[in-house]
């Protein structure tokens, strides 16, 4: 079937694309190499070069990344696949634009404001496919472009941040890497949207918890947005919600949002454009889903007809996230003194 890549994790705009399902069953023998991360070649956003993550609206000045305090290790969210595999090449041109032009420009640039932005290339799985041993196999490139990050800027503050399969992947290397350990004492805090997160899991981590306000550091912020009105979900577990407005569960009216943005452009670059104050308000659903208001044209043209607008996740609160950000890293710094 076709799928617009908005429809899906990468939440940017541009012609449709195939979602291709992966043929066969699952062989590690058949996927690509693993990525190098000791150089430059496997990473989409680093801080010293020019790249989609230093994209920023008309009017918002660009982060000064190289004498930013803290950094931030983004797993960006997974675009469908051109071909029939199971993992993602990061060697592929194709799959590597598509990871920038989307992903990185919508979403992981909205921390070059507070931290230099270290974003990994991966071998993502599939989107159109749902295999744990696939999952592992991207996990495990995390894991390794974890390390290389952590070795490249050692005991500096860092945020850890991704969407939709990226905040899955977030999570699990917050449970096997971060959680518990001394490291997790230099974690500002994770953003973890567009990924359900359950709170039985949060409640049994060590010394990570849930964001309860905007200047909360160790914790988690997550949510998954739909559109208001749709039909609740019927799961039985409970889902942890945070919602990026008001940065707690409290429900937020449209005169407290910050402001929407997303940078459209593959085949048909868009003027750049400021960011747009006022679109929505939100409340987290006893569901654990993020409702939001009509935002109007363009982003009300992504939403899925149930409702699901999880591909703007960031972009609909592109402006809040950003100021959030550059404030819990100010209140983290600042308890550090």
């Amino acid at each position: 079937m076709l799928c617009a890549l908005t429809a899906t994790d990468a939440g940017a705009r541009q012609a449709a694309i195939p979602d291709t399902p992966p043929a066969g069953r699952f062989d590690p023998a058949s996927a690509p190499p693993a990525p190098d991360y000791a150089g430059p070649t496997h990473w989409a956003s680093l801080p010293w070069t020019r790249d989609d993550g230093d994209m920023t609206p008309h009017g918002v000045a660009e982060g000064q990344q190289l004498r930013a305090p803290v950094d931030v290790f983004f797993i960006h969210s997974a675009v469908p696949l051109r071909r029939p595999v199971w993992n993602a090449d990061p060697r592929d041109v194709w799959y590597n634009g598509d990871v920038g032009q989307t992903t990185i420009r919508n979403q992981a640039s909205a921390f070059n404001g507070c931290c230099a932005i270290y974003a990994p290339r991966y071998r993502q799985m599939n989107p159109a496919a749902d295999d744990s041993a696939a999952l592992e196999l991207a996990y495990s490139d995390i894991a390794r472009a974890f390390a290389e990050f952590r070795r490249r800027v050692g005991d500096r503050p860092f945020i850890l941040a991704g969407h939709g399969q990226g905040a899955q992947l977030g999570q699990m290397l917050i449970a096997r890497a971060i959680d518990g350990q001394p490291i997790a004492a230099r974690m500002v805090a994770a953003y973890l949207p567009g990924h359900a997160i359950a709170l039985d899991w949060v409640k049994a981590r060590r010394s990570v918890r849930l964001c309860a306000a905007a200047t909360d550091t160790g914790c988690v912020a997550t949510w998954s947005s739909w559109a208001e009105g749709s039909k609740r979900s019927r799961g039985r577990t409970a889902i942890a919600c945070t919602n990026p407005i008001s940065w707690s569960e409290a429900p937020a009216l449209p005169a407290q949002h910050r402001g929407a943005w997303m940078r459209n452009g593959l085949a048909l670059p868009e003027p750049l454009r400021a960011p747009e104050p006022g679109l929505i308000g939100a409340r987290c659903g006893k569901d654990g889903r993020l409702y939001v208001s009509s935002p109007g044209k363009p982003y009300s043209e992504f939403a899925k007809s149930d409702g699901d607008t999880r591909a703007l996740d960031i972009q609909l609160v592109w402006m809040d996230l950003r100021e959030n950000a550059v404030g819990r890293v100010a209140a983290f710094l600042a308890a550090q003194r």
